[in-house]
Order: structure tokens, then C-alpha cells, then sequence
């Protein structure tokens, strides 16, 4: 009977701990395909301004603490219906967990895709109703307000560039996809301090780069106080969007320059400030790195977790006698061997390596520890019954 009730308890530890590590490992997979990824996300409204309360939806990481946060503007024809403005694009993939994990130095992103009140677009909407919306949302959720972007393709790269330059306290970077509009000389100088990249094929029939995207590009590249900071992307065909050739370079960012993407551009090139190439762009590492580039919360997390398993050890040895103590240090480092291969594997294409990041390795190596416990709990006992008998 003993000996069953042991049984029973070690089970329901194991499987408690093993319930945490699932849960501790993330939300969901961006291999579960965009309506998964949709149904993760909510709608809602901002506050009336200009007449014009606009929707939205919107995606929230899974953190306690203070996220970046991105803001995307849609294209002619992507806000009528309602809940359209995140059906017709592929930006739910950031809310995947293998994208989440690219964010610099922090658990995740807010993502936040505004729908435009058609027949109005967002080249010529009002920024009063964008900019209460946004505001309003950030008052509501842990954003980490230092770095926010704001984004738009087509018609919405107008309403991006006007909320870029009109509320640059606000923004921390943006980002232009095909856009029919010219960042002029004063407005480049608004965001000499912020990150800029500019998205545009060359044979582009709709937005034409020689009209709209070059001289936005000079003059952001003049007047940024870090060449650094600005990038541009072009290449000489892209992907057809509705009626248009050549139009949709916004999808390299959707899906972050994978490479299951790269081969829909002919010679793709992303170049800095300085005209220098950059080898292996991606959106999402790059437009939420800190100001200064450095991961602040790194020290503290490990501190944290280091402080943590040095209690757990300590109380698991004061609870256990030398037998099932020596068991769970066994097991322990049986389990530490087997799953270090897999921190050297290779990293997805980000630039700066991202540190601070919480795995699900210290959950799993916990399940592992508390297996470990209950057997040699479950040895002891049986060793005693053995001796009375």
C-alpha cells in the first residue's frame, strides 16, 4: 500500500513540473500556420479623435515585463471589413514563438495592426485618430515605451512616415514598405536620431522608386546621426500585390528575410547608411535593439535564476537523506550532459547575438531533478519496508 502512495505522489510531481515546463516554453509555433497565429490575437478601438475612433488588432507577448512594441499601417483595400486589416498580410507570424524570440533583450513584442477607416486610407487620415489609438493602447500594456516602431506598406507607409515626424517623442524607429511618399529634407531631420529602413523594389509600377523611395533615402541618409541606424532594401522584382508588379516587399519582413521567401527577389540587396552591404539582414532583432545596443536585462536574469537554483539545491539536499541526495546529483548531471549539445546549435539569422533570453532548459533539467527525488524517495521507502519485514 506504501509503496503505491509513493508511486502516486512521485506521479503527480512529475507530471506537475513536466505541466510547468510545457507551459514555461512558449505560446505557439509559427509551423501552425497563420489561422493559429490569428487566433491568438484580439480587437479593439481607440479613443474618438479628429471624429474617427480607429480599430485594431492587436497581439500581446506573454511577459511581466516591458516589451518593444510594433505598429503597422495597411494598404488601400485592407481595412473593410473589420478584422481584414490582420487578415490580408502575414504579420501574425510575428505573434509565433520563434519570432517572438528574435525581440533584443526582452521576452517578446506587442504588435499592433491599425485598420483604416475606408473609404478613407491612410495617406490621407487624419494622424489625431493613429496617434490616440496608439497612445491609448500603451497606457493599457507593460510596452517598454524607448522603442517603438511604426511601419506601413503602400498608401499606410504615408500615414507611418506622418506619424514618424509629426510624434517623433513617440517612435523609435521606422519602417517604409513601397511607399508613395517622400521623406522630405526637414522631416529626415526629426529622425536623424531614429532607426529608418526603406523597402522598394526597382521596377516597382505603382510606388516607383526613383519618385519616392531615392530621394527618401538621400535624405534620411544626410541627415541620421548614426549611418548605422538606416538601411534600405531594394531589389529588382518582387512579388505582385492585387494589381500591382512588383509591389510587395513588406513580405520579407512577415516572414523576417527567411529563406523560404528570398527566392521570390531578384537581386536583393540591403544596404546602411554608409552604402555598405549588410550580409544578413532581419527586421525583428535589428528595429528593437536598445538605443545604445547593449541587453540591460541580461546581468539581472541571470542573477536571478542563479540565486533560485542555488536555493532549490540547498533545500532539496536538507530534505533528503545522503542516498536520495546523491540520486538527484546522479540524474541532475546525466540530464545537464545529454541537453548541453543543444545550446551550441546553430542561431537563427539575427545580428547581434540576443542574450537574456528564458528557455525551457531549467523547466525540463527541474523535471528531470524532481523525477530524480521521487525515485530515490521511493527506493528509501521500499529499502525500509524490506528491513521491517
Amino acid at each position: 500500500m506504501k509503496r503505491k502512495s509513493v508511486l502516486i505522489i512521485c506521479a503527480m510531481l512529475v507530471f506537475t513540473v513536466s505541466v510547468s515546463a510545457f507551459v514555461t516554453a512558449g505560446a505557439m509555433s509559427v509551423n501552425s500556420g497563420l489561422d493559429a497565429l490569428r487566433g491568438q490575437w484580439s480587437r479593439s478601438a481607440g479613443p474618438s479623435a479628429d471624429g474617427l475612433a480607429l480599430e485594431y488588432s492587436y497581439f500581446c507577448p506573454k511577459s511581466s515585463r516591458p516589451c518593444p512594441m510594433f505598429v503597422f499601417l495597411g494598404g488601400a483595400g485592407e481595412g473593410t471589413p473589420s478584422g481584414k486589416e490582420l487578415e490580408a498580410n502575414d504579420f501574425a507570424m510575428w505573434s509565433g514563438d520563434e519570432m517572438q524570440s528574435r525581440v533584443f533583450d526582452a521576452d517578446g513584442m506587442y504588435i499592433m495592426i491599425l485598420k483604416a477607416p475606408e473609404p478613407m486610407y491612410f495617406d490621407t487620415c487624419p494622424t489625431g485618430p493613429m496617434y490616440s489609438a496608439i497612445t491609448d493602447f500603451i497606457s493599457k500594456h507593460n510596452v517598454d515605451t524607448s522603442r517603438i516602431t511604426v511601419g506601413g506598406w503602400c498608401l499606410g507607409a504615408s500615414g507611418a512616415s506622418r506619424l514618424a515626424t509629426q510624434y517623433p517623442s513617440l517612435f523609435s524607429g521606422l519602417m517604409l514598405f513601397s511607399g508613395r511618399t517622400v521623406v522630405t529634407p526637414s522631416e529626415a531631420r526629426t529622425l536623424k536620431d531614429k532607426r529608418v529602413w526603406i523597402f522598394c523594389s526597382k521596377a516597382d509600377t505603382y510606388s516607383v522608386y526613383a519618385t519616392f523611395t531615392l530621394p527618401s533615402w538621400t535624405n534620411v541618409a544626410a541627415a541620421t546621426s548614426d549611418k548605422n541606424n538606416v538601411r534600405l532594401t531594394t531589389s529588382d522584382s518582387a512579388p505582385r500585390a492585387a494589381l500591382i508588379l512588383n509591389h510587395l516587399m513588406w513580405r520579407l519582413a512577415e516572414y523576417d528575410f527567411s529563406p523560404s521567401v528570398l527566392g521570390q527577389y531578384s537581386n536583393l540587396k540591403t544596404v546602411d547608411g554608409y552604402e555598405n552591404v549588410i550580409a544578413n539582414p532581419t527586421v525583428i532583432n535589428y528595429m528593437t535593439m536598445t538605443k545604445d545596443g547593449i541587453a540591460h536585462n541580461t546581468a539581472e536574469d541571470e542573477a536571478t535564476e542563479t540565486e533560485a537554483a542555488t536555493a532549490t539545491d540547498t533545500q532539496a539536499a536538507t530534505a533528503t537523506d545522503t542516498a536520495a541526495a546523491t540520486a538527484t546529483d546522479t540524474a541532475a548531471e546525466t540530464v545537464t550532459e545529454e541537453t548541453e549539445p543543444a545550446a551550441d546549435a546553430p542561431e537563427s539569422q539575427t545580428e547581434p547575438v540576443k542574450k537574456g533570453k528564458k528557455s525551457a532548459l531549467p523547466a525540463v533539467t527541474g523535471a528531470a531533478c524532481a523525477a530524480a527525488v521521487c525515485m530515490a524517495a521511493g527506493a528509501v521507502v521500499l529499502k525500509r519496508k524490506k528491513r521491517k519485514g
